[in-house]
């Protein structure tokens, strides 16, 4: 072992004994510098009382626990033109500390002998100790949530996207805030990340949502709530919130339908017996291999199903259905002859892969959108269902088209006027003469609304009578292409009807961003990186991860 190696060990033992020592703690009770005891002046003071956000004031629950004036002089403001330079381009991190966080690794990779061989091999001189990354991130931590807080501040109305998740069978909730600032542009803040208690109900799981709104100061201007769990619509609805179940949730609901037919359910259980049989057993994984070389197919591993989702179902079926003719003489060879799917099988296989692809069609078109957000969910059913219809020889499909064409699937009143609202898309709701009734006098209400709030002297009757014909104009005119931002829109043009916008354009469409939504490889990356994260420092991290890279407070 060198000398740098034992001087960085001998330096930071006394971190990992912490570390080992707190795993356990709940995040909520997390104190990132005491905890984790990375540098003495961090950790000088005992830890005071958790005080309570109010409004105006930035939180103070993860900042050290400092009194302004310690703040200011371990980590002095910038000057002015500093000031905006940390506005437009975020925090300015080392490049050690932009790897960690970007790609969730651990602090302590920088001492790794794997690391320090890379660097020594690349000519870079040694990375500093893990003890300084962290110090340099608590300090990152503390400067993007300021600016995070200050971005929340000058906004109205927000939406909450709650992602519950697992690790290790504990589960956690990330919260996520959207918004559209003064400049029409859509942001969007990891705010925290929490532990959900065993067994908790759907109230206290909001109760707990509720408080993370409270610290941050934003619990008045939350509008709707999306999430990825089950029955939450009665506990949000007591706190004043709407909810919107995940869209990517709600199609997985839609495809599971299919298992309930005879046929089709046969057909994914022996496909699922399949993909785990060939993942699970190494000898069969070998023999596959071979199997492809001999009959010149791709030399890939099958993909086995995540639940019930049918994107992963999709992904796997597809798999199979590429290396079927390997797969068949692996099977028989060892024997394995009830795995072996019939010609009835894969028709009723390739029935659900060409249904799935639809699916698969249409949420990739929502992720090509400039702006997606709650208007898309409309329009995005009514084209599944139009192009489910087509393949009238599909069984598959038409039991999908059913399912879809259910009252379940009726949209809520908030719902159709994000879409009546959204230009591209408003023909969707607007084309009915009874919606575009319902829709005008909301609108004209809510309006009133609006300048009640501000005290502006007007009457509900002078306001209709104002703006009646602006709103008839916004109706009659031709939709916009789908390319185009409907919030590039609304900023340039009816301006005085522009002011309810930016709240039905704000929800989004899902718990988590879309891109990883509906995607299997980005959503198994990010959840195997999480994985590897011990729970006092998840917040913090994926905390840094979905906001170091945002242009936080840019207009």
């Amino acid at each position: 072992m060198d000398l740098r190696q034992k001087l960085v060990d001998k330096r930071n033992d006394p971190v990992r004994e912490n570390a080992e020592r707190v795993k356990d703690q709940p995040l909520q009770d997390m104190d990132y510098r005491k905890t984790l005891g990375k540098r003495n002046w961090l950790c000088d003071e005992e830890k005071p009382n958790q005080p309570t956000a109010q409004k105006g004031k930035r939180p103070k629950a993860d900042n050290g626990n400092l009194t302004e004036r310690e703040h200011h002089n371990m980590f002095p403001q910038p000057q002015r033109g500093q000031q905006q330079m940390v506005k437009e381009t975020g925090p300015q991190l080392s490049p050690w500390l932009n790897m960690i966080i970007c790609d969730l690794h651990l602090y302590t990779i920088v001492e790794e002998k794997g690391f320090l061989d890379l660097m020594r091999s690349l000519g870079h001189e040694p990375p500093p100790s893990a003890a300084d990354v962290f110090s340099e991130m608590v300090q990152i931590f503390d400067q993007t949530k300021e600016a995070v807080w200050r971005a929340l501040e000058a906004t109205k109305s927000v939406t909450l996207a709650c992602d519950f998740w697992n690790m290790k069978a504990v589960q956690f909730l990330t919260v996520t805030c959207h918004f559209i600032n003064k400049s029409w542009k859509q942001e969007s803040f990891v705010l925290e990340t929490t532990l959900i208690p065993e067994n908790s109900s759907s109230d206290s799981n909001i109760n707990q949502l509720y408080k993370i709104a409270h610290r941050w100061g934003i619990e008045k201007k939350v509008q709707v709530v999306v999430t990825n769990a089950n029955n939450l619509d009665a506990a949000v609805q007591k706190v004043g919130w709407k909810h919107l179940s995940c869209f990517a949730k709600t199609l997985d609901k839609v495809a599971r339908q299919i298992t309930k037919h005879v046929p089709v359910g046969k057909v994914l259980k022996r496909c699922c017996d399949v993909a785990h049989f060939f993942c699970f057993n190494a000898e069969a994984g070998k023999k596959l291999r071979e199997a492809q070389i001999k009959l010149g197919l791709p030399q890939q591993s099958l993909i086995t199903a995540n639940g019930n989702a049918w994107l992963s179902t999709l992904s796997m079926l597809e798999r199979i259905s590429e290396q079927h003719e390997a797969l068949k003489e692996v099977l028989i060879e060892m024997e394995k002859l009830r795995l072996v799917l019939n010609e009835g099988d894969r028709n009723v296989m390739h029935d659900i892969i060409k249904a799935l692809c639809l699916f698969k069609e249409v949420t990739e078109a929502m992720n090509r959108d400039q702006h997606c957000s709650a208007s898309n969910i409309i329009p995005c059913l009514e084209e599944l269902k139009r192009k489910l219809k087509e393949q009238k020889e599909n069984d598959v499909a038409q039991l999908l088209t059913k399912h879809l064409c259910s009252d379940q699937f009726r949209p809520a009143d908030w719902l159709t006027m994000s879409t009546a609202l959204d230009p591209r898309y408003k023909h969707f709701m607007l084309s009915d003469p009874v919606i575009a009734k319902s829709f005008k006098e909301k609108f004209l209400y809510e309006m009133y609304l609006i300048a009640k709030a501000e005290n502006l002297p007007v009457t509900e009757a002078s306001l209709h009578k104002r703006n009646f014909e602006m709103l008839e104009n916004y109706i009659k005119m031709a939709p916009l292409p789908r390319e185009r931002n409907p919030l590039s829109f609304w900023r340039y043009n009816y301006k005085k009807l522009s002011s309810i916008a930016p709240e039905y354009l704000n929800i989004v469409t899902t718990a988590i961003p879309l891109d990883r939504a509906f995607d299997v490889q980005k959503s198994q990356l990010m959840s195997s990186r999480r994985s590897v994260l011990p729970p006092e420092l998840l917040d913090m991290m994926l905390f840094l991860n979905g906001n170091c890279f945002t242009e936080v407070g840019r207009d």
